[in-house]
């Protein structure tokens, strides 16, 4: 089993120009990066997989940027604590502030230096609550009448959901049970889930399915809980 502190990002509605700004940066702390040009399609990613720091070109093209922070900010969405910055054009600068403790935590210019956009996501990767987690997952996946049972890595991990790396394609909804082990445990932990999305290939790094909890065996949240505080110190 391994357990890596490798941080993602998520880069939403921004442009090549701008990503090379701070791409030598990321490649250099090893981010795992998605990157998706408009907000609905992150938005999926985002209600099952939790994300480190999230990075929102403003303003969005295709949902209003106070609903995107309230989705995010939800109180069931992993992503809630999450550090999210958005980039804006000086021009917008004071229209992007007003959104600074309504559900993003930095406002940077578009038009700053590579190092202050690099300075910037380096702040929100300090404050980061939660970390990449890769550990071997035994999933058994209901298909009409039968079962398939699978190991398989996960991605990320939190206490609604994880998203596992597999190269099987499973349908939306569909039941399954899994365990894992955490840390040093002897005890697994287990629970039912279902398969609430499916990546998409050339766009997310992880090839695989994004599992949403439905239940964890006795005392199994509060260990998952309590492991996640640990983690991510």
């Amino acid at each position: 089993m391994e357990f890596r502190r490798r941080r993602s990002l998520l880069v939403v509605n921004v442009d090549e120009e701008l990503f090379d700004k701070v791409a030598p940066f990321l490649n250099r702390q090893e981010f795992e990066i998605d990157r998706f040009p408009r907000a609905l399609a992150a938005l999926e990613l985002v209600s099952h997989v939790p994300v480190d720091v999230l990075l929102f070109g403003y303003p969005l093209p295709d949902i209003g940027t106070q609903e995107l922070l309230d989705r995010i900010r939800s109180s069931n969405s992993p992503c809630r604590q999450s550090p999210l910055l958005l980039l804006a054009h000086a021009d917008q600068l004071e229209e992007a502030n007003r959104f600074i403790g309504r559900g993003a935590n930095v406002v940077v210019a578009v038009e700053d230096s590579p190092e202050r956009l690099q300075a910037a996501i380096s702040r929100l990767l300090a404050v980061a609550r939660r970390s990449s987690l890769r550990l071997m997952v035994r999933i058994v996946v209901n298909i009409g009448e039968g079962a398939a049972l699978e190991m398989a890595q996960s991605e990320n991990l939190s206490e609604t959901g994880m998203l596992v790396r597999t190269s099987e394609v499973y349908p939306l909804g569909s039941r399954l049970s899994f365990e894992f082990h955490l840390g040093g445990d002897r005890l697994p932990i287990r629970g039912e889930g279902e398969v609430a999305r499916q990546t998409t290939a050339g766009r997310e790094t992880a090839r695989g399915i994004g599992i949403r909890f439905i239940s964890l065996e006795r005392d199994g949240l509060l260990r998952l809980q309590r492991f996640l505080r640990d983690v991510s110190g």
